[in-house]
C-alpha cells in the first residue's frame, strides 16, 4: 500500500516537473523572441541614422533634419521599452529554471526513496527465503537422523 502511495507521489512529482520545464521553455523561447525584437529595433535604428547621414551630405532642411530625429528618439525609447522587456523575461527564466531545478531534485528524491524501500523489500525477502532454506536443511538433517 505505500508503494502504490509512493508511485502515485512520483508520478506528481514527476508531472510537475515536466510542467515546470515546459515553462521554462516557454520562458527561454520569449525570451529568444524578444531579443530578436530589440536586434531588429537597434539594427533599425542604425539604418534609420545612416540614412539620416546621407540624406545629411546631399542637403537636408532643418524641418526634415527634426523629423528624422524626432523619428530617431521614438526608436530609442522603443528600444529602452524593449530592453526592459528582454531583461524582465531574462528574470522570468531565471525563476522558471530555478523552479523546474528544485522539482527535479523532489522527483529524484521521491525515487530514490522508493528505490531504497524496493531495496529493503528485496534484502527482507533474501532473508525469509535464506531462513526457511535453513528450516527446511535443519528438518531434513533431525529427519534423517531420528530415522537411525
Amino acid at each position: 500500500m505505500a508503494n502504490n502511495k509512493l508511485d502515485l507521489l512520483l508520478k506528481i512529482e514527476n508531472d510537475k516537473e515536466e510542467s515546470l520545464r515546459m515553462n521554462f521553455l516557454q520562458a527561454q523561447q520569449n525570451l529568444q523572441v524578444n531579443q530578436q525584437k530589440l536586434q531588429g529595433l537597434n539594427n533599425f535604428r542604425l539604418e534609420y541614422t545612416q540614412q539620416l547621414h546621407l540624406k545629411g551630405q546631399s542637403g537636408l532642411s532643418s524641418a526634415g533634419f527634426s523629423q528624422y530625429h524626432a523619428f530617431i528618439a521614438k526608436i530609442e525609447e522603443a528600444i529602452r521599452q524593449q530592453a526592459n522587456t528582454v531583461s524582465t523575461a531574462k528574470q522570468v527564466v531565471s525563476q522558471r529554471q530555478s523552479l523546474w531545478l528544485k522539482q527535479q531534485i523532489k522527483a529524484k528524491a521521491v525515487a530514490k526513496l522508493i528505490e531504497k524501500q524496493q531495496l529493503k523489500a528485496n534484502v527482507i525477502a533474501q532473508k525469509n527465503e535464506q531462513k526457511m532454506l535453513d528450516e527446511f536443511s535443519a528438518n531434513q538433517f533431525y529427519q534423517r537422523h531420528r530415522s537411525l
